[in-house]
């Protein structure tokens, strides 16, 4: 069976993340998203797999190249205009002939070994499949009413309040989508759904069954806070190595793992589950706490507190800083004493600023989110939910309340 990953979108909401970079290349737990995505594939025994890309399209070819160093083969297509995931789907049906059935995977989503292992178990199957989780907030994904099993209805991005399950951006399709991809209209979103390509094919009389997923092993990754959840479950579920060096008087609890090259100098605790990366120090006398994830060359300095962030290659946290909930750039460069806030006063969920709107995190704790080469000087306090753009400068001493644009000299 052959696999066509969706891989060609923006990922406008991931501001500043995705500004330079596709959001598919994004890190959890060390390793770029889509390279998790094709390394579960492989093992689930899906070695055949096309790639529809187009924004930064060189970066994920220049990346994954041929597959062969991931033990698969990998083709690319490209999709001309950003028209929506039906329109993606569309560019793969040359890909696609000859195959009676085909698995499609969005790949911006996280998926661990045990969810894809599962889906592709079942794809023998003579339905039409598609990945089902249960969220908090159902209004960002499109909601599915299931029965016994079964899809009756799937409504595009609805605003509730209530639990629900959506669809988890993985289906096994066979060429009968093609045809509906060709009836499909625009939605008011402006896009060619693929979901409503779909509701079509139930029309027709086609069963779609759900395949469920549990927590931990699907995250769909929207906004910049989604990638602290999945690199939690990424986490949680690799396997515990110890290839770096560690003084006397550190301690380690829980699944650490120390890439080679990596130092944590004495004094230093890390609580588990931590990832740090290729020549990454830590240390001396730093606290590393659950849910970190550092990269390639990274320091944190002495004194310092970073609990539950994913820190990008190359970023610098030096003494006396605390960074907490949030996610740094490659190349972040933070001055001594800078304080990333994460919870406020009354408690209450911490909103953030997306595409000029505030939205709600679902998150009681969170603190900032900096692009790529942002520089803060010393004692610099931000304030939660801030996002600073790519390359943005802020001055010493200063209190950062509200979101910074790209390339910004902030005094």
């Amino acid at each position: 069976m052959k696999a066509a990953i969706l891989a060609a979108g923006r990922g406008e909401r991931l501001w500043p993340l995705a500004e330079k970079n596709p959001k598919h290349l994004l890190p959890i737990g060390g390793e770029p998203l889509l390279q998790r995505t094709v390394k579960a594939l492989v093992q689930a025994g899906i070695t055949d797999i096309v790639m529809v890309v187009q924004f930064e399209a060189e970066k994920i070819k220049g990346f994954f190249k041929d597959g062969r160093q991931l033990g698969c083969e990998i083709s690319y297509v490209k999709q001309k205009i950003l028209g929506g995931t039906a329109d993606a789907v569309k560019t793969v049906e040359s890909e696609m002939r000859g195959e009676d059935r085909f698995l499609l995977v969005y790949g911006d989503n996280y998926y661990n070994q045990k969810a894809l292992d599962k889906f592709v178990k079942s794809s023998d199957s003579k339905d039409l499949l598609m990945g089902a989780a249960e969220v908090k907030d159902p209004s960002r994904f499109g909601s599915l009413v299931v029965k016994r099993g079964n899809i009756v209805a799937i409504h595009e991005k609805v605003a509730s309040d209530n639990v629900g399950v959506v669809n988890a951006g993985i289906y096994v399709l066979d060429n009968s989508i093609f045809s509906a991809v060709k009836k499909t209209r625009k939605s008011q979103r402006g896009e060619f759904e693929l979901t409503d390509s779909l509701s079509l094919l139930m029309v027709e009389g086609r069963r779609i069954r759900t395949i469920p997923f549990g927590k931990g092993q699907w995250v769909g990754i929207s906004y910049p806070w989604d990638l602290l959840e999945a690199n939690r479950s990424a986490l949680d579920s690799d396997e515990e190595v110890r290839d770096g060096e560690t003084e006397v008087g550190v301690h380690l609890k829980g699944s650490v793992r120390l890439s080679k090259g990596a130092i944590v100098k004495s004094g230093s605790y890390i609580e588990g589950p931590v990832y740090v990366g290729e020549g990454a120090v830590v240390g001396p006398n730093a606290y590393l706490r659950p849910g970190t994830s550092l990269g390639k060359g990274v320091k944190v300095g002495a004194g310092c507190e970073v609990k539950n962030s994913v820190v990008m290659d190359e970023a610098k946290i030096p003494h006396l800083c605390y960074v907490g909930d949030s996610v740094l750039g490659h190349g972040v460069s933070l001055g001594a004493g800078t304080i990333t806030a994460n919870l406020k006063f009354n408690d209450s969920h911490v909103e953030s600023r997306v595409k000029r709107q505030m939205v709600d995190s679902g998150q009681r704790k969170l603190g900032a989110i900096f692009g790529d080469g942002v520089k803060t000087g010393i004692n610099v306090s931000i304030f939660p939910g801030v996002k600073i753009g790519a390359d943005a400068w802020i001055g010493p001493g200063a209190i950062v309340r509200t979101d910074v644009p790209s390339s910004a000299r902030m005094k």
